[in-house]
């Protein structure tokens, strides 16, 4: 396999991602939540990168596509996977979630429609850890009206501190760096 290859289909622009993950590899994160799961692509490369004592976290609905099966190939004796199956924007999923919080890395890609894009950053992006990031996939306006992802984006680029990963021909990474809150 190739460095971006999944045994399963990745939903993700190849050099958005491979940017993406190169920061994922910097950070080294401890503490791991996918939100929309879906496939499984991007849990695939979440889990191999991983470093030892690495807790992940995915949620997914598993209606669509379900490869649950497939998951405990992918992950080392060394890192900890937990699947929570189940809507990303019910509370009771979201709790289930925040059992292992907080997280240095979150990624939201679930339901891609204005109200669950929203619920999803109230309710993961407050399970991030002081220093951590939330990362969006699809902040790129596009020609489907199902993918609303853009206009938080544009809200959450105006007020947090972000970056983004975007190319000509992509849907956008965006990435919201969560302060370290200062000790009083």
């Amino acid at each position: 396999m190739t460095a971006l290859e999944t045994p399963v289909p990745m939903l993700q622009h190849e050099r958005e991602f491979t940017e993406l993950l190169d920061l994922y590899r910097q950070r080294a994160p401890k503490r791991v939540l996918e939100v929309g799961t879906y496939h499984g692509g991007t849990l695939y490369h979440w889990l191999q990168n991983a470093h030892p004592g690495t807790i992940v976290v995915s949620v997914d609905h598993h209606v669509n596509a379900d490869n649950r099966h497939l998951y405990p190939d992918w992950t080392r004796p060394d890192v900890t996977l937990n699947v929570i199956s189940g809507d990303s924007t019910d509370p009771f999923t979201a709790a289930s979630a925040a059992a292992y919080a907080p997280y240095d890395w979150v990624f939201i890609d679930a339901d891609h429609h204005d109200a669950s894009v929203r619920a999803d950053w109230k309710l993961y992006g407050a399970l991030a850890a002081a220093g951590g990031v939330v990362v969006f996939h699809d902040i790129s306006p596009g020609p489907d009206p199902a993918i609303q992802v853009a206009p938080l984006w544009a809200e959450l680029a105006a007020s947090e501190d972000t970056l983004e990963i975007r190319h000509a021909d992509g849907f956008g990474i965006g990435i919201v760096h969560i302060p370290v809150r200062s000790q009083a």
